[in-house]
């Protein structure tokens, strides 16, 4: 009896170790892989909020300059906030859906991949939208400059962001106007999650018989799990700018936000298609092709 009580805390102790391992292979490869999207996404989100600030600066060419000095200056990018911001939220979001399923894969043995796909999905986005709604108001702060800040730099004659010197609106409409940022953002961050991991797998069912157009089920759910988050952003990115300007022109009447969004809505809508690519596209194959190629060291290293 005492010999397999040792053996038992022997295999428990040995399950222990592995799954430490494979949790730190979790970690690793959602740093790699948060580290290797963050320049671009930083650089398109900051071209996103500096367009639709109501000095109205031009996305291309704001896009192509914000590129460029990132390309010259490097190390001048890696050491900003919004790059650590960025940073942070994918990081987070990573290594969270790494590691539950890793966990519940492991208390479960894999049994129940519904389970474990629905505990996976809660957690992310718990991890997920706040953060985003947290980096999205930070990159507002540091790039969006206000109606009054624009003014005063007119009248000073510079053309770079300054702080103005009036402030028109109160505290009380200030925190009103903060909480209606953070609840847009969190609206719209519902959209990409529920089109970037929920949707897609409704449709693959719904439309997996093979057709004339595309007759391999796997490339068909391959071309849904790709477009499907980028159609989202057809939806998102409207909120996405009706977030910026409710941060831009607090005291703005609905008329002028409509008109403000309708005319500045088609380059940001093409621009965000193209950037949730490598935030769902390439950041997540980079990350399941690292975590499986440490998964599997580990398992080599754990057999006899």
């Amino acid at each position: 009896m005492s010999q397999q009580l040792m053996q038992s805390e022997k295999n428990s102790w040995g399950k222990g170790q592995v799954l430490a391992a494979v949790l730190a292979g979790d970690a690793a490869a959602a740093t790699i892989s948060a580290t290797a999207i963050s320049p671009i996404l930083t650089v398109i989100d900051r071209s996103v909020v500096e367009n639709a600030a109501p000095a109205n600066q031009p996305l291309l060419s704001t896009l192509r300059t914000n590129i460029l000095n990132s390309v010259r200056r490097p190390r001048l990018l890696f050491a900003t906030k919004p790059f650590l911001y960025m940073w942070t939220l994918y990081a987070a979001t990573y290594t969270t859906a790494n590691a539950v399923e890793s966990i519940g894969t492991a208390l479960t043995a894999g049994a129940d991949r519904i389970l474990i796909s629905s505990i996976t999905f809660i957690s992310t986005c718990l991890v997920n939208v706040p953060l985003g709604v947290w980096k999205d108001v930070r990159f507002v702060q540091t790039y969006g400059r206000s109606v009054e800040q624009v003014k005063f730099s007119k009248m000073v004659g510079n053309t770079r962001p300054v702080a103005s010197p009036i402030r028109s609106t109160s505290p009380a409409r200030a925190t009103r106007s903060s909480r209606t940022v953070a609840a847009t953002f969190l609206f719209r961050d519902a959209i990409t999650i529920f089109g970037s991991i929920s949707l897609p797998p409704m449709l693959s069912s719904a439309v997996s018989a093979p057709d004339h157009l595309i007759p391999d089920p796997s490339t068909k759910n391959a071309a849904i799990q790709i477009f499907t988050p980028v159609l989202s952003q057809v939806v998102a990115t409207p909120l996405h700018l009706l977030g910026l300007d409710f941060y831009t022109s607090p005291e703005g009447s609905s008329a002028e936000r409509t008109q403000r969004i309708k005319s500045a809505l088609l380059p940001p809508t093409a621009i965000r298609c193209a950037r949730i690519i490598p935030a769902f596209g390439i950041g997540m194959v980079m990350n399941t092709w690292l975590r499986d190629c440490f998964h599997e060291q580990v398992r080599s290293s754990d057999s006899p």
